[in-house]
């Protein structure tokens, strides 16, 4: 037995107390033993308590075996070896006994449990992938070992070939045989190589100058001499090409280039060897800032014809025009061919969008551009317009989150209340994913931020159609969004197509019952699936008459397209055509906040300056203007000019590492007519983007990058412009990752003007590092360097390691087995060959639940008094009828009965010593001395008083002897 408390033993110390208390001082013998019985109890009772307190457990060996596989998911296990691990797996599970459990663990470069512990004698399909880039063959083991159930015989099997390439594996290996845990190994052989090589290094400087020349160092590994074509590209174009020859050992190589524009260049190299193995290992990259002039991105549509078939006027001419004449090097752009990747908005110091609507831009595009601000320090000025801010669906979207305004406007006087539907196509073509989401859930996202984008006095309904209204949402105010929103995501795709008549019947049934003087319906259907178009002109004609107005979405161009952009120019609304779901939520919130029409503000005004800012510097007055969208600022902006109705006009903050701006007016000569003939013009835009610049982009930083270990360290060297270290600099870098996640981690420092981090790359690709930092005494430095992880290391050693297995068995006793195909070894794995360990079971449930059952019982020993008679009635009452007994004399009566014979034969004796009185007067005989002397006998006792018990007998026994007589 064993204590999982045992400091609770000490309660043991009160026992002599309890018996010197309750030991019984009675004179009388019976009333002892009871006393000493419940004494008994109560110690017993205390006992069981404090055993359970102490949290009482047994321990003992069961004949149970615990069986973790771990099976090496890396890069360098190819598929066919995955499969031999699997079966392997799979025979040895179909061969447990009743008493096996197994469990199953897929390892890489991190440790996934596949398979919890179960008795189960099948094995599902492995779906766990771990990371592959590394073998932690030590994480591994220790997962499984903390797997282990207590009290059985414990094993690990490793599945691998034994190419570990990060972690402490003998350390694991030494754990493991110190709690008895043993290791079987199974080695997955690798196909031999003949020839191979591989790229193992490519060097190139963090930063150069345009026009400077500079060498990229490359180093290559071959295992035979043999030619290769060494290429380096730049932008995807071809910027050197040659044939080396490749010698058996390590090359080097040098190519020099010469940095022909600023951008944030990455350069690939590839070796393409006449002999090769694997190709995995034939690419490496690496990035160069080449530094010049600032520049510049500009966004903007070129006044081509859009989606939806109709021309796009070109808004940014005249400031395409200032920005260049100020200096800054332009590069122009459409919101379609806007970088989706980090690494090409690294090449500019700022973004500028020129009235671009939120569809024009992909969820993806967005995200960059917020992590180009937030992450990497640019910059970004977003130029308004009739198709931007709210006009043009920025509600909830990144873009919204980078700028310092918000899209949403408060107030009940400028905004008429609005009754909004939407009619929502739940035909079975919305079940379809995109981007891994349905058409459906797209939907419903859109009308959820519809929902959000109304005020509390408008009101809103949902009605799902197919071929009849399901599932309708509303009417409802919008106060009561939480509850609406909740329903929305409910919503699912049904079967059919949509049944258009029918949901617009139910939108007019629910306008005409509200009191609200704008009412609004977009429609949204499958252009190639919209059906029951019968009568639906007529009703849109009443709609109209009443003083709704309709829009209509279609997904996707098909045969229904041009009808539904039809019924929209006949409900005096919008037609929105979008191949891609993604824009829904877009669509929809650029709707809401079109027909609430206080939010584009078309009226002469002259700005009103609020704040200092260096945009304005230089600048005493400005122009009148002649519209804007209506925004709201943020907390945290800064509100530079603002409108005549008090709205933001310019508003600018610090966001992450980066600055936004928000202009909510335009460019063109729609609002600014005479912003764009004033003189001042191109020097407030040229200020504007500048300030969103990175003004320490010159600051002199020099940074590496070097990978060991499934460990990435960055290193910089700060020196001022003098050449002298840079010290008690708080540093701070933000890590990109490929998939776009920003982490931030601090440097330290470790030498005059030196600074190193750590961090751990996941996943293969480019990374991006922005430096910042600052002391007391020296400007805010910072820069921007990139970064590559090449292919997995476990392509840079192709040599397996069957020596590190059999370690791990010899180590803990264990055995090296072979495949399952080779011998059918896979049954040995549940062998009950190991020692089972000891298990501690606790037993101090039972102690309480004993201890609450003998407390009733102490108290009726004490409290109770229990007869011999009570004994048989209670004997007669129970066991008795079932099991008959001769009638037992009762105790009392056979005792008064032995009494009264006693007495009778007293009295007996008594008559016949005693002579019979004589009569008076008759003579008697004269008494002899010794006569005359008192009898030494005890007298006769005295006959009981009448009336008593006794008399009472003695009466009834005599009379029924006399009866006997007669």
């Amino acid at each position: 037995m064993s204590f999982t408390s045992p400091l609770a033993l000490l309660l043991l110390l009160a026992v002599p107390y309890v018996l010197w208390l309750g030991w019984p001082r009675a004179a009388r013998l019976r009333g002892q033993r009871r006393d000493r019985l419940s004494l008994g109890l109560r110690l017993l009772i205390l006992l069981l308590l404090v055993f359970s307190l102490a949290g009482a457990q047994l321990v003992r060996a069961a004949d149970d075996l615990a069986v973790v596989f771990l099976i090496d998911a890396s890069d360098s296990i190819s598929p066919a070896q995955a499969e031999q691990a699997e079966q392997f797996v799979r025979q040895a599970i179909a061969a447990m006994g009743p008493n096996d459990r197994a469990a199953v663990v897929v390892f890489g470069a991190d440790a996934l449990v596949e398979r919890p512990f179960s008795p189960a004698p099948e094995l599902a399909p492995i779906t766990s992938v771990p990371q592959a880039l590394h073998t932690d063959l030590a994480r591994a083991m220790r997962l499984g070992l903390a797997l282990f159930p207590a009290g059985s015989a414990r094993r690990l099997v490793i599945l691998s070939d034994g190419a570990a390439t990060v972690g402490d594996t003998a350390g694991a290996a030494e754990l493991a045989a110190a709690g008895g845990v043993s290791i079987d190994t199974v080695y997955l052989a690798r196909p031999a190589v003949a020839v191979e090589a591989a790229l193992l290094d490519v060097r190139a400087p963090a930063r150069v100058s345009v026009g400077e020349i500079f060498t990229i160092e490359i180093s290559a590994y071959s295992t035979a001499d043999m030619a290769a074509e060494l290429r380096v590209l730049a932008g995807g174009a071809v910027a050197h090409a040659e044939t080396v020859q490749l010698r058996r050992g390590d090359n080097n190589f040098a190519v020099r280039l010469r940095a022909a524009q600023e951008e944030f260049a990455r350069y690939r190299v590839q070796l393409t060897p006449e002999q090769d193995t694997f190709f995995q290992n034939n690419e490496l990259a690496a990035f160069t800032e080449i530094v010049g002039a600032p520049r510049v991105l500009l966004v903007a549509a070129d006044g081509s014809v859009n989606a939806e078939g109709a021309p796009e006027p070109d808004p940014a001419p005249q400031l395409h025009l200032a920005l260049q004449a100020t200096g800054l090097r332009v590069d122009r752009t459409t919101p379609a061919n806007l970088p989706v990747d980090l690494g090409s908005l690294a090449s500019y110091a700022s973004v500028v969008l020129v009235d671009v609507n939120a569809k024009t831009l992909s969820p993806r595009k967005m995200e960059t551009l917020q992590s180009f601000v937030r992450d990497l320090g640019g910059g970004l000025v977003v130029v308004g317009g009739p198709q931007s801010y709210g006009m043009g669906g920025y509600f909830g979207t990144p873009l919204e989150a980078t700028l310092p305004v918000e899209m949403q406007i408060k107030d009940q006087e400028r905004f008429p209340a609005v009754s909004i539907v939407l009619v929502i196509d739940r035909s079975g073509s919305m079940g379809q994913s995109e981007g891994g989401l349905t058409k459906i859930q797209l939907a419903n996202e859109g009308a959820v931020r519809v929902v959000q984008l109304l005020n509390d006095f408008d009101e809103i309904t949902v009605i799902p159609v197919d071929t009849q209204p399901n599932q309708v949402i509303g009417p409802l105010p919008a106060s009561e969004r939480a509850a609406a929103i909740e329903r929305i995501r409910q919503i699912g795709a049904g079967g059919g197509g949509i049944y258009v008549r029918a949901g617009l019947e139910a939108a007019a049934e629910v306008l005409t019952a509200s009191a609200n003087p704008i009412k609004h319906v977009i429609l949204l259907a499958d252009g190639a699936d919209a059906e029951q178009k019968e009568g639906v002109p007529a009703l849109i004609e009443g709609l109209r008459a009443a003083g709704v107005t309709v829009s209509t979405v279609s997904i996707g161009r098909g045969p229904d397209t041009l009808w539904l952009q039809q019924m929209a120019e006949l409900g005096a609304g919008r037609f929105h055509l979008t191949d891609q779901a993604a824009n829904i939520p877009q669509i929809f919130t650029q709707e809401t906040t079109a027909i609430q029409r206080s939010y584009l503000i078309e009226e002469r005004f002259f700005p009103t300056q609020t704040g200092p800012s260096p945009i304005l510097a230089g600048i005493r007055a400005t122009p009148p203007l002649y519209g804007y969208v209506g925004t709201s600022p943020k907390a945290a902006a800064q509100l530079i000019l603002t409108t005549h109705q008090g709205d933001p006009l310019l508003a600018a903050w610090q966001y992450g590492l980066g600055r936004a701006v928000a202009w909510t007016s335009d460019a063109t000569g729609r609002w600014a007519l005479e912003w764009v003939r004033w003189d001042g013009f191109a020097p407030f835009w040229a200020q504007a983007v500048r300030w969103t610049m990175s003004e320490n982009r010159e600051s002199r930083l020099e940074t590496a990058v070097t990978y060991a270990a499934a460990q990435a360290r960055l290193t910089v060297d700060a020196r001022d412009a003098e050449g002298a270290f840079l010290n008690d600099l708080a540093l701070v870098a933000n890590v990109v990752d490929p998939s776009g996640q920003a982490a931030a981690v601090s440097l330290q420092q470790v030498a005059p003007g030196r600074y190193t981090a750590d961090f751990t790359p996941g996943a293969e690709g480019a990374y991006f590092i922005r430096l910042a930092g600052a002391n007391g005494t020296t400007a805010d430095i910072g820069q921007t360097l990139g970064w590559v992880l090449g292919y997995s290391p476990e392509y840079r050693n192709l040599d397996a390691n069957p020596q590190l297995l059999a370690s791990l068995a010899a180590l803990t006793g264990g055995r090296e087995l072979a495949p399952a195909e080779v011998d059918g070894s896979a049954t040995a794995v549940f062998d009950h060959n190991l020692p089972a360990q000891p298990a501690a079971r606790p037993i101090w449930p039972w102690l309480t639940l004993l201890a609450v059952l003998l407390l009733p019982v102490d108290v009726g020993v004490r409290r109770l008094v229990v007869s011999r008679a009570d004994l048989a009635r209670a004997w007669a009452a129970t066991f008795g009828r079932v099991l008959p007994q001769p009638t037992p004399v009762p105790a009392r009566a056979e005792r008064v009965t032995r009494l009264l014979d006693a007495k009778e034969r007293a009295q007996t004796q008594r008559t016949a010593v005693t002579p019979p009185p004589q009569p008076e007067g008759s003579p008697q005989e004269p008494q002899t001395a010794a006569e005359k002397r008192p009898s030494a006998s005890p007298a006769a006792p005295p006959p009981p008083a009448p009336g008593t018990l006794a008399a009472r007998l003695r009466e009834k026994r005599r009379q029924e002897s006399d009866r006997s007589k007669s």
